[in-house]
């Protein structure tokens, strides 16, 4: 069963998506390319009470729901000489035969490309030129707004001032995007868009943008799948890492003819990527060893990208709660990509604790020699499992659809030191919580080195 909280923001963005749907730029709907930020919108203040409701009916078949506001091809152009591929999946290309242009949307995503001289031809998205279209068009983007927000058949919530400085803010950026966009597909002909995600902001602007050229688009599946951020299935082929995943789209209506089963991928951990950039930092003067039952034991913590405040608590909670243990565990906090040191540095202070930015050291590095993970909910999770490691979720007991057994979750100060308690008095713990639970699928071909994600898009 979808929570409240969930039920809430998609309750709300059905009414965006069905609220904006008349409104296009440069032939293109402005709705689908803002739905996660309008979620993210949504949740960041959905307890200001004008956001409140409560007993909310909504039809679970959320793509169903979503599917009239979504772009249909039926006739793809496939006369295209280039794929258009998100350059940080550049190595899930890096073996095919057909031609690829890569588009970075982040500076250090660019950056990092560039040191992959195979990469290319490679553009930044933020230095792409304009194409100039007619003013009209933005204006008429404008009115078609305004006439929305002064309509009072325009739910209250779509009229809040909070709510339309927002949407104005981001549909002048939104076309600003549009406009470069179109710049990059009128330079070159495309068949296909690759991309890790069709409803986020980046790849929302391309899929949707390539989908009203009639241009086919894939979604390679980026991470551990949620009900927000993976709904609805926007993409004409749809790859999926088992039958778990499949199976948690379906139940929401994701129609099964468009997706296919692939071997998990994880792009940074791959060896041709960390062979070719060869900047792979060692541990320094604090390398980890893998543990035999004996202690120190090697604790990873991956955070997540939720709040500063979430995050803060948990890395408190378990530096306290390590403490108490003086020696006996090594704790390793890894910041996500998203995250700044400078919100975490002050709460790690244990001698026999360390914290990692991005871009210092690889989650793969430290998952590899760490004896137990402690994440939220994370892809970090599934890898750890993949490579048979102890995994702990810091959560309130929930449904882990990709996982069979019993998950161990801790949230509270008390569950967290009787977590810590039980491993220093035994070790061997450990085993058993390796044991409780296991993937669904099996992944033992996930270390293949001959992946060829071109056999699963013709």
């Amino acid at each position: 069963m979808m929570d409240e909280k969930n039920r809430i923001i998609w309750f709300y963005t059905i009414d965006f998506l069905q609220t904006f749907s008349s409104v296009f730029y440069d032939h293109m709907p402005i709705s689908i390319p803002l739905l996660r930020d309008f979620q993210k919108f949504v949740e960041r203040h959905i307890s200001r009470t004008v956001f409140k409701k409560r007993n909310i009916q909504l039809n679970l078949n959320i793509q169903s729901t979503c599917e009239p506001y979504l772009l249909k091809n039926i006739q793809f152009n496939k006369e295209g000489a280039y794929y258009l591929v998100r350059s940080d999946l550049y190595p899930l290309t890096s073996g095919i035969k057909h031609k690829c242009i890569y588009l970075a949307h982040h500076q250090n995503e660019y950056n990092k490309m560039l040191k992959i001289k195979q990469c290319r031809p490679l553009y930044y998205l933020n230095q792409l030129p304009e194409k100039e279209l007619p003013i009209n068009e933005a204006k008429k983007v404008n009115i078609q707004l305004n006439q929305i927000f002064h309509n009072k058949n325009t739910s209250a919530f779509l009229k809040n001032k909070l709510f339309i400085t927002w949407m104005r803010n981001s549909v002048k950026k939104l076309l600003l995007y549009i406009r470069k966009v179109h710049w990059l597909f009128e330079k070159y002909s495309f068949s296909k868009t690759i991309y890790g995600s069709t409803i986020n902001r980046h790849g929302a602007l391309i899929t949707t943008f390539a989908q009203s050229r009639k241009i086919e688009t894939i979604n390679f599946q980026h991470g551990i799948m949620g009900e927000i951020g993976h709904l609805p299935i926007n993409a004409d082929i749809n790859l999926v890492w088992g039958k778990s995943h499949l199976d948690f789209l379906s139940a929401f209506g994701a129609p099964k003819e468009k997706m296919k089963i692939v071997p998990p991928y994880f792009p940074k951990s791959k060896k041709l990527i960390t062979k070719i950039i060869n900047t792979e930092p060692k541990l320094s003067n604090h390398s980890i060893k893998t543990n035999e039952n004996r202690l120190p034991i090697n604790i990873l913590v991956a955070l997540q990208p939720l709040s500063i405040d979430f995050n803060k608590r948990m890395i408190q909670n378990i530096e306290s709660s390590s403490n108490k243990f003086a020696g006996k565990f090594h704790i390793h906090f890894k910041l996500h990509p998203d995250q700044d040191i400078k919100d975490f540095k002050n709460l790690v202070s244990s001698p026999n604790s360390y914290l990692y930015e991005h871009n210092t050291i690889t989650i793969q590095e430290l998952l590899s020699k760490c004896d137990l993970l402690i994440t939220h909910s994370s892809a970090v999770a599934f890898e750890a499992l993949i490579l048979r490691k102890a995994a702990v979720f810091y959560s309130s007991q929930t449904n882990m659809y990709y996982l069979q057994g019993t998950p161990l979750f801790v949230k509270t100060n008390e569950e967290v030191y009787n977590l810590f308690s039980r491993l220093a008095i035994s070790p061997s713990f450990l085993k058993d919580i390796a044991s409780r639970i296991s993937l669904k699928d099996d992944h033992t071909y996930y270390k293949s080195e001959n992946y060829n994600i071109e056999q699963y898009i013709k």
